[in-house]
């Protein structure tokens, strides 16, 4: 997948909670943390006390994922209709028909800022048909689930550990973190770690790959110095708008999270659409 988030201004985003904080001793509690590459980048999970059948199952779940979406797998679903852009309605998995459902009212949401289309871009110009589920993709168009699929993944994978009966859990996604419980966050310009619970941050950046996130109203690089964080309840709608912030350079009325702007180690916060 392509990336938005900028890792190293992360720090790396996450960092466990003091066992004191915890109110247990590392002894006390039995830590399942395991690391795995997916989708392109690594993740890591730290579930204290949870079952490890269900760590494994949400890497599974992950995996799942990987599968569906990623553009770079040949015969991921994903793959399969961009394929057959331009050959008129494709009927797709369930799986793949809610993502991309959910891909295109984020762009609409987001006023267009967030674009998960390509060449030529424009995602108002895909058909959906939900009793056939089918989608049509003009021709020359592409769907690209780099700043979404890690979140849609991340927010499955948790439903996976909630079913399971984890209450407390962080993943750390290639730098987006999706928080099952309460965890301490760093992100860039803030010198305090902000806590999430049950929620998701996501940073978008231009300073680790320069010019690889493209403004979809001119089809030109953003550049701009800093980053912009995204917090929101679920992790498809982090990933989703850290991206669109950052090309639009600020909080829209529609953005109903918390943002982090951070320019000349300054950061503005946006909470809800107001200031805070």
């Amino acid at each position: 997948m392509n990336l938005n988030i900028n890792t190293p201004l992360l720090a790396l985003l996450a960092f466990p909670l003091a066992a004191n904080a915890l109110g247990a001793a590392p002894s006390q509690e039995r830590r399942s943390e395991r690391v795995r590459w997916v989708m392109g980048t690594l993740c890591e999970l730290d579930a204290p006390g949870a079952p490890e059948a269900a760590v494994s199952a949400a890497f599974a779940e992950l995996e799942r994922w990987d599968r569906i979406l990623s553009t770079y797998k040949k015969e991921s679903d994903a793959s399969a209709l961009n394929r057959a852009a331009g050959a008129g309605p494709v009927k797709v998995s369930a799986d793949l028909y809610a993502a991309v459902e959910e891909a295109l009212r984020l762009a609409r949401e987001t006023g267009g800022a967030f674009d998960p289309t390509r060449s030529p871009a424009g995602w108002a110009k895909v058909r959906l048909d939900a009793a056939a589920r089918t989608i049509e993709l003009p021709a020359g168009m592409s769907l690209d689930f780099g700043g979404i699929g890690k979140g849609r993944a991340l927010d499955f994978a948790a439903a996976v550990l909630r079913k399971a009966g984890v209450t407390r859990a962080r993943f750390n996604f290639g730098g987006q973190v999706l928080a099952l419980g309460e965890w301490p966050v760093m992100i860039p310009g803030r010198a305090e770690p902000l806590l999430l619970n049950d929620a998701s941050v996501a940073v978008s950046g231009d300073a680790e790959r320069p010019g690889h996130i493209i403004s979809p109203f001119d089809g030109a690089p953003v550049r701009r110095p800093g980053a912009v964080a995204a917090v929101l309840p679920g992790a498809a709608e982090a990933d989703a708008w850290s991206t669109a912030l950052f090309v639009l350079g600020k909080a829209p009325p529609s953005f109903r999270g918390r943002s982090f702007f951070e320019e000349d180690n300054k950061t503005a916060v946006t909470a809800k659409g107001g200031r805070s």
